[in-house]
């Protein structure tokens, strides 16, 4: 999913007090900090799992597994350091690691040979090939829709450059901060210097450090409550009567809440998107702050951290047979500074859980790899391929929207 920033207004309110007493002196905020460092800590389970670099590709029987939402889950950081100084040598960087992390003594923050590219605002390309068929929009967790569902998109109407309202509506009204992408001194793991997977066994849990050559020394400890979050567990619960799907997990504990959205298609070539907010609009699969994640809770935008079951309406599982279920569970945040009064550096550390699985695809989840490949292929009838080619939407499609 696509990350949208959001803009903070300040307004002054000048001449307010013009005629008035003159008002008393307010105390002068905190100088920012020479150096920020942003660790995120994410946490993977299910679909999209080892299908990146960084480790063994995964063979037949567990790639279905991950379709189901098993397998074991996947640590992941994402390091950066950002300073106003500027290196008067070749910039250097290196995060001093715990030994339980099980990556050697440090991770290498490395400065990117070109800055990138800032990212650009969501919306239809001015050049496009119009799409076929319509996509249908669905919210709520329920055994029925709610009113007015679906919203309709006739791909047939679009027009360059514009959006359609129903699908502006979709987009998350959650306020995400972005860490740092460039600075005067900046550094960044993993890149292509040490790309390597962090251990599934690793912890984070004890003293940290990070030293450069074009920020402040940074130190900081994690204790408990602070280490890679679980997994979800996200699987399929069963279906209900009326053929609603029950998606069920396994809460964590220091959770501050949920959001689920599903990704799907069917044989008349309609796309069909669902979210589990009571209102049409896709949630935020990254990280957000737990003031955040309570804005939503309240409004309905998000699940409360002591859920653990969504039923997907009869309508929604109807309209698309399978579908790409992805999942966040937003975490906990944990903020450093060597003194809040004139900080030289402050350090905030993020946290999430993701999941995601292919739902619908029923006795599949227990096929094995070799059966796979033993298995001869057989023709199909042409009437079978037909209805396939205007399906417009496959499996590959659904995997780019992974969460990651």
């Amino acid at each position: 999913m696509n990350k949208f920033a959001f803009l903070t207004a300040s307004a002054a309110l000048v001449g307010a007090g013009a005629y008035a007493a003159a008002p008393a002196k307010k105390a002068a905020s905190p100088p920012p900090p020479i150096a920020t460092y942003w660790m995120d800590v994410a946490t993977q389970s299910g679909m999209g799992m080892g299908m990146s670099g960084g480790g063994a590709k995964p063979d037949m029987s567990q790639i279905m597994a991950m379709m189901n939402g098993g397998g074991a889950p996947m640590h992941m950081l994402d390091l950066r350091l950002a300073s106003k100084e500027r290196p008067a040598a070749a910039p250097q960087a290196d995060h001093l690691i715990p030994p339980g992390l099980q990556m050697g003594a440090s991770l290498p923050l490395l400065t990117p040979v070109r800055e990138q590219a800032a990212p650009q605002a969501p919306g239809m390309p001015t050049q496009f090939q119009r799409p076929k068929g319509r996509m249908l929009i669905y919210w709520g967790c329920g055994e029925h829709a709610g009113a007015g569902q679906p919203t309709v998109i006739d791909f047939s109407k679009m027009e360059p450059g514009k959006v359609p309202p129903g699908m502006a509506a979709m987009a998350s009204m959650a306020h995400v901060q972005s860490g740092p992408h460039s600075a005067p001194g900046f550094g960044r793991w993993p890149n292509e210097k040490d790309s390597r997977q962090v251990p599934v066994s690793g912890s984070l849990l004890g003293g940290h450090k990070v030293e450069a050559n074009y920020a402040p020394p940074i130190a900081f400890n994690l204790g408990a409550g602070q280490d890679f979050m679980p997994g979800l567990g996200l699987h399929e619960a069963g279906a209900l009567p009326s053929g609603a799907s029950r998606l069920a997990w396994q809460p964590a504990s220091n959770a501050t809440g949920y959001a689920l959205a599903m990704f799907g298609a069917n044989g008349d070539g309609d796309v069909v998107m669902w979210s589990s907010a009571k209102s049409a609009q896709m949630p935020a699969m990254d990280y957000l702050a737990p003031s955040e994640v309570r804005r939503l809770v309240a409004s309905g935008a998000a699940l409360p951290p002591s859920a653990s079951e969504c039923v997907l309406p009869t309508e929604v599982a109807a309209a698309s047979p399978t579908g790409m279920v992805m999942m966040i569970g937003y975490g906990p945040e944990a903020d450093f500074t060597d003194n809040p009064k004139a900080p030289k550096w402050a350090t905030k550390v993020r946290y999430k859980t993701t999941a995601s699985l292919m739902r619908g695809l029923g006795g599949m989840g227990g096929y094995a790899g070799n059966e796979a490949a033993q298995r001869p292929q057989q023709a199909e009838p042409q009437q079978q391929q037909q209805k396939k080619k205007r399906r417009g939407l496959g499996l590959g499609d659904l995997l780019g929207v992974v969460p990651h």
